[in-house]
């Protein structure tokens, strides 16, 4: 789960309003096949997965591999099809993902479908990491409202700039690219 963790923070600030989302497909402790979703309304990282597991010649080891997700996969159509219907076919033995999806339609459904099939599910690994990516995609969902993040430089005296004759950066350059973090999370920057 910690790999498919690392895959889906590829997918930070490019998956809006999706959420970021990595899988890995594992067979005898060898991963056989991984991804992460790149961008809304392309494949979801359970079919970059597959496809990867796929494209590596593995796809016959799927039914005896477990496929490791950071999302609850999902159940229903949108832009892409149901990644539900994309695990049937392979007919993995086993799903474990760490966070519960928190859009409705999608809730709780995935582990139904696929226990009913056959398919052992694990849920919750790694469950605290894998509701991190995921936050403002989980605020929106439950609360209908927009992550919102306040940044700010401030140097030891309370102020947020320096005088025009003695202007210099108050922050150093990882504090710089770690706001460039920070703002690839977001669909808006305002600035003041």
């Amino acid at each position: 789960m910690s790999m498919a963790i690392k895959l889906a923070s590829n997918g930070i600030g490019l998956t809006s309003p999706n959420p970021c989302v990595g899988a890995v497909i594992v067979h005898e402790n060898r991963v056989i096949g991984s991804g992460f979703h790149k961008k809304a309304g392309l494949p979801h990282a359970e079919r970059e997965a597959i496809a990867d597991g796929a494209a590596r010649g593995n796809a016959a080891l799927f039914a005896d591999s477990t496929l490791y997700v950071t999302l609850e996969p999902c159940s229903t159509s949108g832009k892409t099809p149901p990644c539900t219907d994309a695990i049937l076919q392979c007919r993995f033995k086993r799903v474990v993902y760490g966070s519960e999806d928190p859009n409705p339609k999608h809730r709780g459904a995935a582990a139904d479908i696929l226990e009913q099939a056959g398919i052992k599910v694990t849920r919750g690994v790694l469950e605290k990491e894998c509701d991190h990516l995921i936050r403002g995609f989980r605020l929106n969902m439950l609360e209908g409202r927009p992550w919102v993040i306040a940044k700010s430089a401030m140097s030891l005296d309370g102020r947020i700039s320096r005088s025009p004759e003695r202007s210099q950066w108050l922050t150093n350059e990882k504090s710089r690219s770690f706001v460039h973090t920070l703002r690839a999370e977001c669909d808006a920057v305002l600035t003041g």
